[in-house]
């Protein structure tokens, strides 16, 4: 939910600094596409957010599937590994590519909070005992890049436009990514049946809501 929400507000912000970039080139043409840019995320910023919403919800599910041992057509395809590009068109390929480019841009900005969400989340996912190198993260910066590449297509049918949108959205999601993934709360409790009782339950109740967390919130066990 809390990728959801920043994700929205990089978009907002990316609507007044591609108009502020627009007044600042010198050319034209690239003013032309900043403009046009800035109208069509404008008006379609609903669309954007229910695009990324989707496309992370469904990339997160496929990537939990996949570490659960699940191998499906659809797990194949949604999944990050080049031997399925194959199977793929050329647009799907330029998804591949650029989002993997915007993961590293987010990495490059919350490298240490990447590292100690990737500890905590291969723990929980009892990652550490496969032995097939194919644990990663399910909230890894590239999911989250292929979701914002597929939600800019869904702002302009514009190659150049979109291309402008993954630019800028990247640059303004990456400069929220670092307090994002930071803000990802932890919560130990003691091993042991006899610790699985209402007192276990009300210190996870309490955490949450000292974080601010709500029914869309995303848990992990």
């Amino acid at each position: 939910h809390r990728i959801k929400v920043t994700a929205r507000e990089a978009t907002q912000r990316c609507v007044d600094a591609l108009g502020a970039t627009a007044l600042a080139s010198n050319s034209g043409s690239e003013r032309e596409d900043l403009l046009a840019a800035q109208f069509e995320l404008n008006r379609k910023q609903s669309a954007f957010a229910m695009t990324f919403n989707e496309k992370l919800d469904e990339s997160v599910a496929a990537e939990m599937r996949r570490l659960d041992g699940a191998s499906s057509k659809f797990n194949t395809k949604m999944g990050s590994s080049w031997q399925s590009l194959s199977l793929v068109d050329d647009r799907d390929v330029e998804i591949q590519v650029t989002a993997e480019r915007i993961g590293m841009t987010l990495q490059h900005e919350c490298e240490w909070e990447l590292r100690e969400l990737d500890t905590l989340l291969m723990g929980l996912l009892h990652s550490a005992h496969r032995g097939d190198g194919e644990a990663r993260n399910p909230l890894r910066a590239e999911i989250i890049g292929k979701a914002m590449v597929c939600a800019c297509d869904a702002v302009s049918e514009r190659a150049e436009v979109r291309k402008l949108l993954t630019e800028h959205v990247s640059r303004a999601l990456a400069s929220a990514m670092p307090s994002l993934y930071g803000a990802i709360v932890d919560v130990e409790l003691p091993d042991g049946e006899a610790h699985k009782d209402w007192a276990s339950l009300d210190l996870i109740f309490d955490a949450m809501l000292a974080a601010g967390c709500d029914r869309k919130t995303t848990v992990f066990a």
